[in-house]
């Protein structure tokens, strides 16, 4: 059980890392912090460990036929995405009020 924990773990990071990297490819700005969104990826598949844990949770989604562990890896990816989303605003913003001195 520890064994598939660690491995969904791993795959959670692979996948915020990679979601963080296309989502700053995509949106034109340097690739930095690929770690940042790796521990994102992390703490972002907490949802499937909540699930695993609270049985009411769980049962609600298996009764709906979803695996709990797809709802982690969409959450781990989201939170990097959202990161790198940010960071564009913010990036934005700082162009924007210096291009006006």
């Amino acid at each position: 059980m520890i064994f598939f924990w660690l491995l969904f773990g791993l795959l959670a990071m692979a996948a915020g890392a990679l979601a963080g990297v296309l989502v700053s490819l995509f949106l034109r700005l340097p690739v930095r912090g690929v770690w940042k969104d790796a521990v994102l990826g992390l703490l972002g598949f907490l949802v499937y460990i909540v699930t695993t844990l609270d049985p009411r949770l769980r049962s609600l989604l298996i009764n709906n036929l979803i695996d709990p562990v797809n709802p982690g890896l969409v959450v781990a990816a989201l939170c990097p995405i959202v990161r790198q989303v940010l960071r564009f605003r913010h990036i934005c913003s700082n162009r924007t009020t210096n291009s006006r001195v």
